[in-house]
């Protein structure tokens, strides 16, 4: 489990101010993460290092990321979004 001042520098530095990546990562930070492995945890810090711009094209699935480390960690997060949508239309 993730400490309190781990999680909230990550939920801080998670806000991006581009409504795209918004709607992507703060349901995953404040749903997902708090449970998150500390490997999870610590890959998905690693994706905060990221650009704006590369955010934005590997959530929403423009661009394939050729980290390794990130592509995984973009894949959970498209994943629990696909979920998430998919219980909303149900």
């Amino acid at each position: 489990m993730i400490d309190d001042n781990r999680f909230d520098k990550i939920r801080w530095n998670s806000r991006r101010g581009m409504k795209e990546l918004d709607l992507m990562l703060e349901p995953f930070v404040e749903s997902y993460l708090p449970t998150a492995s500390e490997e999870i945890v610590n890959d998905y810090e690693y994706l905060l290092e990221c650009s704006d711009l590369e955010l934005v094209r590997f959530v929403l699935r423009r661009q394939v990321p050729t980290d390794e480390r990130i592509l995984k960690i973009v894949n959970i997060i498209i994943s629990y979004h696909d979920e998430l949508l998919s219980k909303e239309n149900n």
